[in-house]
């Protein structure tokens, strides 16, 4: 990776330019440009990792400019800002349409403009990690990606993101109003998948409960798509429609099959199960983050309640989804690596740095984080060992009741420190304090958000520590102790 990222600026005000380069250029390599010609000259020979590109100017406009490199030049995985003072929904459709990643509206502000810079360039970075690791695998996923939709109560389309219609092959405008379930079903799955949306409907189904049915794209073929859906209700509570969120599996089902075979043949299957999760995961994660970043987008200059509303279920899914496939491609990594490397590390400065990362989440429950230091407090580790204290602080506070305080203990052992993480919730039964840590298992599922492999990740990090992590009994009350050890640096 580059020590600094290069960022093109493009703007024929040479104040806009001046302001922006000033912004950033302690952070990041400025290249600047004043025309939309002179841009894409830059663009060739600089190759910059990010652009921010002025909508307004003479000759040639920041649309044809973000145009001309998306489907002349081929560069679709350099993130484009448009900064604009235009704000009509059809100038961001336009923008979209011209391949741009994200808006900014003038005059700039810097905080928005730096959380703008950050979550694209980490797009950016993943895509730019993927390139690197592609293999065999690869070529068995043709295409993955999340269609999103919404549906009335009659089961019409009334809203679709286009995703959604490059996947089903038609036209926003020929999409809507038409009825999904008799125009986009096949005829033997259509009183099932009716079935399913009454259950949603009524509150008979739990939402975002996975499922699989296959969708007749305009071609006439059926593709397998996997469908987290959920029930939308107005302000009375009644309910209004159904909201559809799938990523079409058709090639992943073909692949699993594939590799099935393929790892039998080399007596190698779990190798090969890690690759293709690995590879699923980089596929996944890009077209989620930026229906994640849209969305937000999106709810930033929507003042209808209704559809923030819609837009926060969306939200919610994506949400989901990337966090399912990050913690299990991670574990899955983490479960493909024998050995790791140590440095020396300071716990009582990473212990505090996850306290202060996690504090949102304190403050939102009104809870208190008591931290208990010895000192200076240097262990030899792997840097990953900083997740395991975010997992399980994270932890200690969803499963804590409100109110509650959380304390973490580091004591001298001799050669170790025994960590400690101590809550107020409402404990581990003896019977599954043996399976906790194994992947998938919750036992609090109720209003509480996660994926049932951090543990597992916890877990993992801590045999390749080859050090204890366990859990015991709160002895001062109720909740209880996720403890660990690490050896002390010499």
């Amino acid at each position: 990776m580059p020590s600094k990222y290069k960022i093109l600026i493009v703007d024929d005000e040479p104040l806009n330019v001046e302001l922006l380069s000033v912004y950033l250029g302690d952070t990041y390599d400025i290249v600047t440009s004043y025309n939309g010609a002179d841009a894409l000259k830059k663009v060739q020979k600089e190759c910059p990792d990010l652009i921010l590109l002025d909508v307004m100017m003479p000759d040639m406009n920041g649309y044809d400019v973000c145009r001309t490199i998306r489907d002349e030049f081929k560069m679709d995985f350099i993130p484009i800002i448009m900064v604009t003072a235009l704000t009509g929904r059809a100038d961001h459709q336009k923008g979209i349409e011209a391949g741009a990643d994200e808006f900014l509206k003038k005059p700039i502000g810097k905080f928005e403009l730096d959380k703008k810079i950050t979550s694209l360039l980490r797009i950016k970075e993943q895509h730019d990690s993927l390139l690197t690791e592609k293999n065999k695998a690869y070529y068995y996923l043709d295409y993955v990606g999340v269609l999103v939709a919404v549906l009335d109560i009659d089961y019409k389309i009334t809203h679709i993101n286009k995703k959604g219609s490059d996947f089903l092959g038609y036209t926003f405008e020929k999409l809507i109003g038409r009825e999904w379930v008799e125009s986009f079903i096949p005829k033997d799955s259509v009183n099932a998948i009716r079935k399913h949306y009454d259950g949603l409907a009524s509150g008979m189904l739990e939402p975002y409960g996975y499922c699989e049915f296959p969708v007749i794209i305009s071609n006439g073929e059926e593709r397998l798509f996997r469908w987290y859906d959920s029930p939308l209700f107005d302000d009375s509570g009644n309910t209004t429609g159904i909201l559809i969120s799938g990523e079409d599996i058709t090639e992943i089902k073909k692949a699993e099959k594939q590799l099935q075979e393929y790892a039998i043949q080399l007596e190698r299957s779990n190798d090969l199960k890690d690759l293709f999760t690995d590879v699923m995961r980089h596929d996944l994660l890009n077209p989620a983050g930026l229906i994640k970043s849209f969305v937000e987008l999106l709810v930033e200059q929507e003042s209808d309640d209704y559809k923030k509303s819609l837009l926060g279920n969306v939200n919610e899914a994506t949400e989901k989804l990337i966090a399912m496939i990050d913690d299990a491609a991670h574990l899955a990594k983490l479960e493909s690596v024998d050995d790791i490397s140590f440095v020396k590390i300071n716990v009582c400065s990473m212990i505090s740095d996850t306290v202060d990362g996690l504090m949102h989440q304190v403050e939102d429950k009104d809870m208190d984080i008591k931290v208990c230091l010895n000192g200076g407090c240097y262990a030899v580790a792997n840097p990953m060992i900083e997740r395991v204290f975010v997992n399980l602080l994270s932890n200690s506070i969803k499963y804590s009741p409100k109110g509650s305080t959380v304390t973490i203990n580091v004591v001298d052992m001799g050669d170790k420190w025994k960590i400690s993480f101590i809550d107020q919730g409402d404990g581990v039964p003896n019977a599954s304090k043996a399976s906790v840590f194994e992947r998938f298992k919750r036992l609090h599922k109720e209003d509480i958000r996660g994926t049932g492999v951090g543990l597992a990740i916890v877990k993992r990090i801590m045999d390749l520590h080859k050090e204890i992590i366990a859990v015991d009994d709160n002895p001062e009350g109720q909740g209880s102790v996720f403890w660990l050890t690490l050896k002390k640096d010499a």
